[in-house]
Order: C-alpha cells, then structure tokens, then sequence
C-alpha cells in the first residue's frame, strides 16, 4: 500500500492548491466573471475529453503490460494526438461562436484562443505523465500531478501582480500550468531514454483498437457528467453557472481521493496474471474506495453550510444547498469509477459504454424535465440520479460478465485490516 500512500500525500497537496486557486477564482471573479471562466474552460475541455478516443487508457494498459517499449509507446502515442489536435482545433472554430453567442465577443476570443493552446499541451502533458503510470513510476506521476496544481496557483499570482487577475488571465495560467508539467515531463522522459520518434502501425492500431473500446463508455461519463454543466451555461445566466461550479468544486472535491485510488488500481488489476489474483486486488481497492468516500460525504456535509460562504464569500452562500444534493452521489460515483478499471482490466471496455449510455439517458431525462422549473438545484438532482443509474447499471455488467457480486465485494477481509494498519503506520504525520 505504499503507492497509496504517496498518491495521498500528493492528493492531499493537490487538493490544498485546488482549493486556494478556486477561493481565489471565486473571490476574485465573483459570479459572474467565475461563471465565464467555467465556460471558457468547459467547453474545450469537453472537446478534449470527448476528441482523445480513449488513448490515455490504451497507453496507461500498454505500458502496464509492457505490450510495447516507451519509446515505441511515445512516438505512436504523440503521433496520433497531433492528428487529433489539428481536427479539435478546427472543430472549436465552428462549435465555440454557438456556444458563446450569449457572451461578450471578447469571451468568445478568449475562449478561441485558449482551445488552440489547451488542446495539443493538455494531450501532449496527459500522456506523458501517463507513461510514468503505465511503467507504476508513481513517484514522477505524482510529483507531475502536483506540479499542475501548483503551477496554476504561481501562474495565477503572477496574473494578479500584473493586473491581469480576470478570466481571461485565470485562462492563461490553466495553460501554462500544464505546459509546465509538459515540459518537465519530457525532459524526465529524455532521461530515462523513454522518447522516440518512429511510431509504428501496428502500435498505433493496436492503441486505437482498444482505446476506442474505452472511450465509447468513457465518452458517454463524460458528456453525461458535463451535460448538466453545458445547459446551464447554455440556459441559464453566468451567475448560475459560477455558484453551480463552486457546488461542483466542494461536493466533488473529495472525489479527488477516489480518482487517486482508481488511477492507482487500474495498472495494479491488470498486472494479475490470473482472474482470482484480479478479483483480490479489484475487491481490496474497490472496498477502501467506498470507506473513503463516504467518510468524505459525511464530512463535507457536515461543515458546508458555512464553509463554502467562509471560503468563496457570501455571493456564492446560494451554493451550499447545491452541495448537500450532489454529495448524496459521491459513493456510487466512487463505486462507478472502481467498476470502470475492473471492467477495463479484464477488456469488458464495450459494458462500461452501455453503462453510461444509461446514465447519460436518465441525465438527459432528469435534466428536461428538472432543470427548467428548479434551475441549478434540478440540475443538481439529475447528476445524482444519473450517476445511481450509470453505477447500478454497471454493478449487474459486472455480475454478468465476470461473476462478481456487489455485495461479495463489501466484505472485508483479514488483509483488508492488515493493510489498513500499514498504510496508517506509513502514511507521513
């Protein structure tokens, strides 16, 4: 449990500058301006999230089986995503003036100009630090992931002390946060001899075989986890959507630690050579997930009513009841995320699909018949109720595919506890 418990005490650092660059968006912004830089950052990062076809996946699995060497892995890998750069680029040209027709025209160049600068550093920074996950060197994974976090907050200091300290410099230094973790990446990777330059066919289609078996599912959680994001923006005023972000930014910010868990598990499952060794490991990570997460639900709700004023400022006190709904969903999410890497990890990846295909229809469901007559706090109710559609969905895909009952997986084991007790030995005080 060691990787864990650095991937905590990376997490936990993560989350201290999550939470100072959003206190300082927030503060600084006010509703309005926090309003447009969601939209600013949304609507390319749906692009991105929706335009990489799953080879974050495909790379993390190859690397993890060692079903190619790095440097054949690098070059396929960046090949493919200069190719999908110069298509999402040209896609924001003719999505992003409909997006933003309700906006100033100087947000809509903002937001132009971001996406052509987001796009090829964000995939160029993601498989990069994910090549170090595919080899289990979490340590520069981690330390990678940190230094994205941190770098958005002394970029956004620098926006302040040069008067740029409005959405467009907020923007600014998102961007150059993640050139930075780009850079150091690649100079890591020129090190270790893992950057090559003849990307092979065979890698490349291989790659996009089974990336796009992923991303069908992965797709779907994203556009079904974003559609309720992109109507507010679409529907509602910027304020709305600055108080719904900050809701988000709480509720899901414990989240963090099951994402951790989950980037954790997934190349650990998949290193098992049999499926009893998988089941142990799956079960053992997928229980600790669930811990995590509802001992965070119950925090966060506990103490929201009057941090989220203390910390954002009383504009955004209309977020905390936002944050009390979407908190009711964190454990399936946690649950969800956890049947995502098993199913992954035992090359179910078209399930995963029919999952979120029903979560996205219940979101769908929920939010035209919700988000009209209760605004934000429907919109709020509908991610609940499609992330306990996409998780239960997924929980009988698990039963049928692999034979592994849900509730099998809740009991806890003598390791279980053994591990637990190392982990809190080992976790720095």
């Amino acid at each position: 449990m060691k990787d864990i418990s650095v991937s905590f005490v990376a997490t936990a650092l993560i989350q201290a500058a999550n939470i100072a660059t959003g206190l300082l968006a927030a503060r600084l912004l006010l509703p309005d301006g926090r309003g447009e830089l969601a939209a600013i950052l949304l609507w390319p990062g749906l692009m991105a999230e929706i335009g990489v076809l799953g080879l974050s996946d495909a790379l993390l699995y190859r690397a993890a089986t060692r079903a190619a060497d790095p440097r054949q892995l690098f070059a396929s890998v960046m090949t493919l995503a200069a190719g999908l750069t110069v298509i999402l680029i040209a896609a924001a040209f003719v999505l992003l003036p409909y997006t933003f027709a309700q906006h100033r025209p100087e947000v809509l160049r903002i937001a132009l100009v971001y996406a052509c600068a987001f796009l090829p550093i964000n995939f160029a920074a993601l498989f990069v630090t994910t090549l170090f996950q595919g080899q289990l060197e979490l340590g520069t994974w981690n330390g990678l992931r940190c230094l994205v976090a941190f770098g958005y907050l002394l970029f956004i200091g620098l926006a302040l002390a040069t008067g740029r300290a409005d959405a467009g410099g907020f923007a600014a230094a998102n961007i150059l946060a993640s050139l930075l973790a780009m850079v150091v990446g690649l100079l890591l990777l020129a090190r270790r001899g893992w950057i090559g330059w003849r990307a092979r066919i065979e890698t490349m289609r291989g790659m996009l075989g089974y990336g796009i078996k992923v991303h069908v599912g992965e797709m779907l959680n994203v556009v079904r986890q974003r559609l309720d994001q992109a109507l507010v923006a679409l529907w509602l005023p910027s304020a709305d959507l600055g108080l719904y972000v900050v809701a988000l930014t709480v509720a899901n910010g414990p989240m963090i630690l099951g994402f951790t868990i989950a980037n954790v598990a997934f190349p650990k499952i998949s290193q098992q050579t049999t499926d009893a060794g998988k089941r142990v490991v799956f079960g053992r990570y997928f229980r600790f997930s669930l811990a995590v997460a509802l001992l965070a639900a119950l925090g966060v709700a506990a103490v929201s009513d009057w941090l989220v004023p203390l910390l954002f400022g009383r504009p955004f006190a209309p977020a905390s009841p936002i944050v009390h709904i979407m908190l009711i969903g964190l454990v399936p999410l946690a649950a969800k995320l956890m049947f995502m890497q098993a199913l992954k990890a035992w090359d179910r990846s078209l399930v995963i699909g029919r999952a979120e295909g029903f979560g996205l229809v219940v979101a769908a469901a929920a939010l035209a018949l919700l988000l009209p007559r209760y605004g934000i706090y429907g919109a709020a109710w509908s991610l609940v109720a499609a992330t306990f559609a996409a998780a239960g969905a997924m929980a009988v895909s698990l039963q049928r595919q692999l034979a592994i009952g849900v509730v099998a997986l809740l009991r806890p084991t003598q390791d279980d506890w053994r591990l637990v007790g190392q982990l809190l030995r080992r976790t720095p005080q």
